[in-house]
């Protein structure tokens, strides 16, 4: 069975989710939509094309008009979205292999859904809608919105006038949608670009595991060393998450990439900050060092806008690589972390390694496992128990999103996966005798 949730639809392609889906889903968002437009992207995968046509169906069958911007960054369409007021779908399944792909709703405020919407879905019978005039398919200037996707980062208040055109890149778009709008954002910051798996198109699977992990960027890590650059930057296939290589070839965890956004948003201004449970201890140690709240909530972009806005937070985002800077993009946005990495380097004049030293050596461990509702129950009953009597109080217990346990300097997130057929686990910590006192716990 396909998955869906505050994350879209996501599923394998024809085993457990096939063109109805696509169109069936389709047809009931864009017929709730009040705008007569809907803007349409995709990602590289092969299977975006076979689905390409039952999403335009189903946006026609609900008598809306297609506004297609084919083959582009998520956040980028989410940022058109935002300008012209319009909602939106994105085909992708993000960082999913490639056998797999799903649907992202956009609402025309310029954001992803929140559950409270998600749960308006209503899956009534389909019907035919007279118009007087035939529906139409528009093609769309995308040049027009990566330059204004640009600007708007590149403009944002808090920002130096910096030259960047000094510095040596190595970018791995993992040949997903980032690869159409990174040209014309080296071009335009003119930095010496050196690129790896840029093209616009898969034939068969992506060049490396597609997300932006320690072990798929080794070949990115090898390239910067070997061509002596000054960064490193990884994407994942939509473009929403990213992780760094430093200088000396040395792969920072996608963990690293908000606590460095973060020191260089606050610094020069401070704000409550949210991150998901599963988020590492660094974002903590980060907002310790400026004074300011965290928060934390449920996995899931959405859930972390939704809590941005209700807590009045400028910015926020997730442990897997994504950052949300809410008056740039309100979505995980690649694009928007990239500038603020190239302005921490270029501001303090410090190589990345040199810069990550800022924070503590934490052990992060993410482990992945089969779901099994009834086990996972049992696991999660087990885990609690044991970690009540291993741990002194003060500490911090949620099973709001699975299971969730905090204590300074060690964390633990025990939950499904909104769009897997997994079980996640994340361990933080600063001792491995504890972490060893887990993986005991957990056999």
């Amino acid at each position: 069975m396909y998955k869906f949730s505050v994350s879209g639809l996501r599923g394998k392609v024809f085993f457990n989710i096939f063109p109805y889906d696509f169109f069936i889903f389709t047809y009931h968002f864009s017929k709730n939509q009040k705008e007569d437009k809907i803007l349409l992207g995709y990602d590289t995968r092969p299977s975006s094309k076979i689905f390409y046509s039952s999403v335009i169906s189903g946006i026609l069958q609900a008598g809306k008009n297609v506004i297609d911007l084919g083959i582009i960054p998520t956040p980028t369409l989410v940022f058109a979205s935002q300008i012209l007021k319009l909602p939106g779908i994105i085909i992708t399944a993000s960082h999913n292999p490639i056998n797999e792909n799903g649907l992202k709703f956009v609402s025309s405020k310029g954001r992803f859904l929140f559950a409270k919407e998600i749960k308006k879905f209503s899956f009534d019978d389909i019907k035919n809608l007279e118009r007087k005039d035939l529906p139409k398919i528009e093609s769309f200037n995308k040049e027009l919105i990566y330059q204004k996707h640009l600007l708007k980062i590149s403009r944002y208040k808090i920002f130096k006038n910096l030259s960047f055109k000094d510095l040596k890149i190595g970018i791995d778009c993992v040949n997903g949608s980032a690869s159409s709008e990174i040209n014309y954002f080296c071009n335009y910051l003119n930095l010496k670009a050196s690129f790896l798996f840029c093209e616009k198109e898969i034939k068969k699977d992506f060049p490396r595991p597609p997300e932006p992990s320690k072990n798929s960027l080794r070949k990115l890590a090898n390239f910067i060393k070997k061509e002596k650059l000054d960064l490193g930057i990884g994407f994942d296939p939509d473009g929403d998450r990213v992780a760094f290589v430093c200088e000396n070839g040395e792969i920072l965890s996608e963990e690293y990439t908000l606590p460095l956004t973060l020191l260089y948003f606050l610094e020069k201004k401070r704000t409550p900050v949210v991150c998901n449970f599963s988020t590492s201890l660094l974002v903590n140690d980060v907002c310790e060092k400026f004074n300011v709240p965290l928060y934390r909530t449920k996995v899931g972009e959405s859930n972390v806008v939704y809590q941005m806005l209700k807590r009045k937070s400028l910015i926020g985002g997730e442990g897997n690589g994504g950052v949300i800077v809410k008056d740039i993009n309100l979505t995980r946005d690649g694009f928007v972390a990239f500038y603020f990495i190239l302005s921490l380097i270029k501001e303090k004049d410090k190589p990345l390694s040199i810069l990550k030293k800022s924070f503590n050596d934490y052990i992060i461990i993410k482990e992945k496992m089969a779901f099994d509702t009834k086990n996972f129950l049992k696991m999660k009953e087990k885990v609690k128990n044991n970690f009540i009597k291993l741990f002194k109080k003060p500490y911090f217990i949620s099973e709001e999103d699975g299971f969730f346990f905090f204590k300074r300097n060690f964390l633990f997130h025990l939950r499904p996966s909104n769009t897997e057929n997994l079980l996640r686990i994340i361990i933080n910590a600063d001792d491995e005798k504890i972490v060893k006192q887990v993986y005991e716990i957990l056999k």
